[in-house]
């Protein structure tokens, strides 16, 4: 039901808006470099896992330990809710160098845990300061089987409503389009 919040996540953006009804939008917060799911692909290049990465890393992370590497929450506690991923992939990139023998398991699990987090964490805020209990998460990443979780979780503790789309409408753009064109 409208209103609603809806966390657009995907390769090319990390967006958070206040839906008011169809075609009126309210911009909350709002990719400033890397997107979430450019991060999961730039990462999954980085460790050799493919193309598309979040399905690869989302796997690999379900073996490992999320606590077993320390990786920034980028803007996590800047007074916004932007989202910047950029500076991630760089300390990933440091840690690999800098624990060559690590687990790869673990490097995903930690580094999966961070965007989670702050995807989570931002989603709470908005939610809060708009006051908002209809939720949404739509994009490639809304496939990430943590950050589902997660946000299922969340949503609960709040009272809030979760609308996740099925698996397989994930990443259908035709499907999202096809909508819009409905209403």
């Amino acid at each position: 039901d409208f209103p609603y919040l809806g966390l657009a996540v995907s390769g090319g953006h990390t967006h958070l808006f206040e839906v008011l009804k169809p075609g009126h939008y309210r911009l909350l917060g709002k990719t400033i470099d890397d997107a979430a799911g450019e991060a999961f692909d730039k990462f999954a290049k980085m460790m050799r896992l493919g193309f598309p990465g979040g399905v690869a890393v989302d796997r690999l992370a379900a073996k490992g330990d999320p606590k077993a590497h320390k990786f920034p929450r980028p803007l996590i506690y800047e007074d916004n809710l932007d989202f910047s991923f950029s500076g991630l992939k760089t300390a990933a990139a440091r840690e690999a160098e800098k624990a060559p023998g690590a687990r790869p398991e673990d490097m995903a699990a930690s580094y999966q845990e961070a965007i989670v987090d702050v995807l989570v964490d931002k989603l709470l805020r908005a939610a809060r300061a708009a006051k908002l209990k209809n939720w949404t998460i739509t994009g490639g990443v809304s496939a990430n089987s943590r950050l589902r979780a997660r946000a299922e979780a969340a949503a609960k503790k709040e009272g809030a409503i979760l609308a996740l789309p099925p698996l397989r409408y994930c990443t259908d753009n035709a499907a999202m389009i096809a909508y819009a064109g409905l209403l």
